[in-house]
């Protein structure tokens, strides 16, 4: 029988809800704690999810020598700072996308982790849902061929959040690159590679971060357009183009079930079954790799979520978004 691996979770916003649902549908694991910088949130959070031990900071969840994992929830700028101290208390650590602020940080996480011998993942849900595997096998199998295109965006109108909201705060790491834009982007790398030139255009805020941005990503012999957006609701399809064919995952592809292949004049529709709400397929890598005393995943690595923050890095650079933490 598997070994129970018991988890805690650290932050507990709207995405801690939904991960806590669907951890509640994976076998071989439990949530024994939650914690919150608000006592009366935790509890409350404790209570919804049947979990016994509820925290009103985060030291005690650290020092809890039941939690073998933790999953870090907080806001993009506490990323970095949450995940060494729960690294350095021997926890393993899945933390919530992006991964940290920039590459000089993401660097550190990584060197803690391995100095720690602890496992650290990037909570990149989508790298691991069956859809983006299913493209990926098509892809890597020359099902369409050669890659020559590829379009995703990720987009909705937060315009009525305020500046000092998550979304426009640079303190916060606010902006849509870094909240959104780190999907297609993800998407891009996955399945092109590391480009050989980038174009980026912004669209910037009072508070200098993106409200809108742009991407070109350039290959050998293929392009990526990409883009992401606080300003405005659109129906967020992906579409893959190679010589021999299309794939096309349906709206919001991040987090679709359905697929639609197009090669020779012929369209197959693909409508794959997710568990939850698509968080179940991360944890179970999590689980299993804590199973098997590994440091880092072999599907999402270390080295991944240090050339897609390499990338975000170089998108920022051009558009000249820059926050406290750099």
């Amino acid at each position: 029988m598997a070994r129970v691996i018991k988890w805690g979770i650290l932050g507990l916003g709207k995405i801690a809800h939904k991960f806590a649902q669907d951890l509640q549908l994976v076998e071989g694991c439990s949530l024994e704690a939650v914690a919150s910088s608000n006592l009366d949130r935790a509890q409350a959070f404790a209570s919804k999810y049947q979990v016994i031990k509820a925290y009103g900071d985060y030291g005690t969840l650290f020092e809890d020598e039941a939690i073998e994992i933790i999953y870090i929830a907080s806001l993009n700028q506490n990323h970095y700072n949450h995940t060494l101290k729960a690294l350095k208390s021997g926890k393993a650590v899945l933390c919530e996308k992006p991964l940290a602020i920039n590459q000089k940080q993401v660097i550190e996480m990584i060197a803690c982790a391995k100095k720690q011998q602890v496992f650290l993942m990037e909570a990149l849900w989508t790298r691991f849902n069956p859809s983006i595997k299913q493209v990926l096998q098509w892809v890597d199998g020359g099902v369409i061929g050669p890659l020559r295109y590829l379009y995703a965006s990720f987009s909705f109108n937060g315009l009525d959040a305020s500046h000092d909201s998550r979304l426009f705060n640079p303190e916060k790491g606010g902006g849509s690159l870094l909240d959104i834009g780190i999907y297609p982007v993800f998407l891009a790398y996955l399945l092109l590679g590391k480009p050989k030139t980038i174009k980026a255009s912004a669209v910037l805020t009072a508070t200098a971060v993106d409200e809108q941005i742009g991407m070109l990503f350039s290959y050998e012999k293929s392009q990526a357009i990409l883009y992401s957006s606080f300003a405005h609701d659109e129906e967020m399809q992906a579409r893959i183009c190679g010589e021999a064919g299309e794939i096309y995952i349906d709206s919001r592809w991040h987090e679709s079930p359905k697929l639609t292949l197009v090669k020779n004049e012929s369209k197959t529709i693909h409508n794959l079954d997710f568990s939850g709400k698509g968080y179940t397929y991360e944890i179970e890598e999590a689980n299993n790799c804590l199973r098997e005393k590994k440091l880092e995943s072999l599907t999402w690595s270390h080295n991944d979520s240090l050339e897609l923050t390499k990338l975000m890095d170089s998108i920022r650079l051009q558009t000249g978004i820059i926050f406290p933490m750099d």
